[in-house]
């Protein structure tokens, strides 16, 4: 071939290779055309329906509040740590494999390097010590190094699990810890079953966990979380369909890696309000937050009634306790606490499904006499009179029956009244035996049963409620110990809400625990439910209520005696088992006693004391509502001023005391003077804490503040304070304190002006 030929045949070449060339970008671009200009609108809609999808969405649930207007219960972040110590070979800036100097071994190490981690893990463990005080600082330690060096650590691909439910503030001051953040992990691989098929998906560590803002109070009422059921008890449990709200769907888009993120019709990427976000919810398929709730719980009451609770129970070796605050006309707990020691830790708590007040059933002893005589003055067969004479002391009332003793009483003849103030046992049985010993069954029960609540009450909350227990009365033995407490198991809330009865005028209404549903901010209160319209005439009622003030004024409940305000009340002892050196103490009443406004009752279960040894509890909860509750009428002590302000405008020379207060804020201190009716001098001073010891004008009886200083950086004195101010001066400082107890403070440790030191606590002795 020649070399023209050869030419010509190259030529041939190139100009088919530049026409296939030219057909293929000719055909490349009008495919680009085709695809953004003709059929643009078809892909881009593919593309926005593959990118954009519905994902489920859970409403937010709604809080709890308290009657004084403090959350109790609300909705909050909290997270899960997991460190990632796994080893990884260690890499350069452009990304290769670093190697050993002068080897060819592979250089590995930590996403947090050994400098960082041993720089700050003790700064760690003290974040983690402080959010679970359970634990030391040195446990976490161990859990640390244990997970880092450990050989047998638990692991998920390289992830060590070191704490759950860790707080959300106290999580991401972990991740701001210099060369943590990326040995902190993110989100972990789960495997969930999703149907019947065993799935790995990508799960964050934070969730969403209900907290209660006050720790341990009133906590088995407002309700715990049970992972095994996922149920809620008390309010949570009983208010779940309102609280949780209902859940939907909502347009998200995806990015990066499978995230999603929600969006807004427009496409926009949402970083406003969850409010903004739920606009797209699928019709039908709407995300509706949950409703807040108002409990009755009043949050100064129950922290008053809570620890003078827990002080007696340890000081008297209690198992368990509770102590219950009724407002008499509506029925609202104001107080619920109840504590069971925890025999692990030595703590009393509240567990879930153990309310005491509502949960257990105990032989209430001699608070049950005042039902029985209700239903004696409710028979219209016979007539009682409070000044008729019963035996006391010690009686036989038949030859089957035991001998039925007063303990410290001795044999004599005593009216109804002063029989039902030294709460005698004889009495009681002879008033039965004398009107009912033929009938016991069908008329003495029968009365009881009307006006007594035996069976359960329903409260609105979920915990455990059983109903009464009562032994057949055919026994004399059994029917005897019946007129006194025993034979027959109650809870204490039945106990109280019959007082309650009695201190309404005989008007029994169901104890309730949610005062009302907020609806577009505005309460909507629940109505009070009747469980008896009249268990008694009003006459019974004020008879009753004359018969126990008698306990107070002199019989044997005159331990919380007072001039301030007047208590009817009831002790009551009954013995857990006849070789037993324990007893079940109680105490209940209402107040004031002249306007009953108020129930409340306490019990110590299993205590080698007394039912009088309860009362100073339940003084201690009804001194707080007297000294908030501007309604009360506290007419003894108005009177008794009024007497002094006569007595030295006649004597001019003469002196005399008034109320006085060690250390206390000002605002409540000027509140409490104002009710005295006492006048004011020197109130320019604006200082938060005060001292005020004598009226300065001895005529005008005008109140006198001396500004109180509280020291800095040393513990402040404590002497003659009340608990309350005591713990409120301490903590405004940053110290925590301990005490035992009741009255005024007589004895702290350590003392005044000591340099405070870190986690130091002071520990306050008080004496009435």
């Amino acid at each position: 071939m020649s070399n023209k030929d050869r030419i010509t045949t190259r030529m041939k070449a190139g100009v088919l290779f530049l026409i296939l060339a030219g057909g293929f970008g000719i055909a490349i671009l009008w495919s680009m055309v085709k695809v953004m200009w003709v059929d643009g609108d078809k892909w881009r809609a593919r593309a926005e329906e593959m990118s954009k999808d519905y994902k489920p969405m859970k409403a937010r649930r709604g809080d709890i509040y308290s009657s004084d207007g403090k959350v109790l219960a609300t909705t909050v972040p909290d997270c899960d740590l997991y460190l990632d110590f796994s080893r990884r070979p260690e890499r350069d800036k452009q990304g290769r494999v670093k190697y050993i100097e002068g080897t060819r071994d592979t250089l590995f190490g930590t996403a947090i390097a050994d400098s960082n981690y041993f720089k700050y893990v003790d700064s760690v463990c003290i974040i983690l010590h402080n959010a679970f005080p359970d634990s030391s600082v040195a446990t976490f330690r161990s859990i640390l190094d244990s997970a880092r060096y450990g050989k047998r650590m638990k692991r998920y691909r390289g992830c060590a699990k070191i704490k759950l439910h860790v707080p959300y503030s106290d999580w991401d001051k972990i991740c701001k810890m210099p060369g943590w953040r990326r040995g902190i992990v993110k989100e972990r691989e789960v495997i969930e079953r999703v149907g019947g098929v065993d799935r790995k998906v990508r799960k964050s560590v934070i969730n969403d966990t209900r907290s209660h803002t006050y720790d341990n109070l009133a906590e088995s009422t407002i309700g715990f979380y049970i992972p095994e059921t996922r149920e809620y008890t008390g309010l949570e449990g009983y208010y779940d369909s309102i609280l949780k709200g209902q859940d939907g769907k909502v347009l998200c888009r995806r990015l990066t890696r499978g995230s999603w993120i929600p969006v807004r019709g427009g496409g926009n990427i949402v970083v406003a309000e969850s409010d903004s976000i739920r606009t797209d919810s699928i019709p039908g398929f709407p995300v509706i937050d949950g409703q807040s709730i108002v409990a009755t719980i009043d949050t100064r009451l129950q922290d008053i009634a809570h620890y003078s609770l827990e002080n007696a129970l340890r000081r008297y070796g209690s198992t368990a306790g509770c102590a219950i605050l009724i407002e008499a006309e509506t029925g609202n707990v104001l107080v619920s606490s109840s504590l069971i020691l925890d025999t692990a830790t030595g703590r009393y708590k509240e567990l879930p499904y153990r309310n005491v007040a509502v949960t257990d059933l105990y032989e209430p002893g001699s608070i049950f006499k005042p039902v029985l005589l209700t239903a004696m003055y409710n028979d219209p067969s016979f007539t009682l009179d409070t000044s008729m004479l019963l035996p006391v002391g010690q009686k036989r009332f038949s030859m089957n029956s035991k001998v039925v003793t007063d303990h410290g009483l001795p044999n004599a003849m005593f009216p109804l009244w002063k029989a039902v103030a030294v709460s005698s046992n004889v009495a009681f049985c002879e008033l039965a035996w004398r009107y009912y010993n033929n009938h016991r069954r069908d008329t003495l029960f029968a009365q009881v049963s009307r006006i007594f609540p035996f069976n359960k009450l329903n409260v609105d909350l979920v915990v455990r409620e059983y109903k009464s227990r009562t032994h057949p009365l055919t026994y004399d033995n059994d029917f005897l110990r019946f007129c006194y407490g025993y034979t027959s198991a109650v809870s204490p809330l039945r106990m109280a809400t019959f007082y309650n009865a009695l201190a309404n005028k005989g008007r029994m209404v169901k104890p309730r625990f949610c005062k009302g549903v907020i609806v577009d901010g505005k309460l909507e209160e629940l109505p009070v439910q009747v469980i008896n319209e009249r268990i008694c005439s009003e006459e019974t009622a004020l008879t009753m209520r004359d018969l126990l003030i008698g306990v107070v004024e002199g019989g044997t409940g005159d331990n919380i005696k007072n001039e301030t305000y007047s208590i009817a009340g009831k002790t009551g002892t009954a013995v857990t088992s006849p070789n037993a050196p324990t007893s079940n103490a109680t105490f209940v009443g209402f107040f004031p006693a002249d306007k009953p406004k108020y129930t409340c009752l306490v019990m110590m279960e299993k205590i080698s004391y007394f039912g009088r040894n309860a009362a100073p509890v339940f003084q201690d909860i009804a001194d707080c509502v007297v000294s908030l509750d501007k309604e009360l009428d506290c007419r003894p002590t108005m009177m008794k001023l009024a007497e002094i302000k006569n007595s030295q405008k006649s004597s001019k020379g003469m002196r005399y005391t008034l109320p006085t207060v060690e250390k206390a804020p000002q605002a409540e201190v000027r509140r409490v003077q104002k009710r005295l009716g006492l006048d004011y001098s020197n109130v320019t001073d604006k200082s938060v804490w005060c001292s005020f010891r004598e009226p300065v004008d001895s005529i005008g009886l005008k109140a006198e503040y001396v500004k109180y200083d509280i020291p800095q950086r040393q513990v402040p004195n404590c002497y003659g304070m009340t608990i309350k101010d005591a713990l409120l001066l301490c903590r405004s400082v940053g110290i925590d304190v301990t005490f035992e107890g009741y009255g005024k403070v007589v004895e702290q440790s350590p003392k005044a002006r000591t340099p405070i030191t870190k986690n130091m606590k002071v520990h306050l002795k008080l004496k009435p």
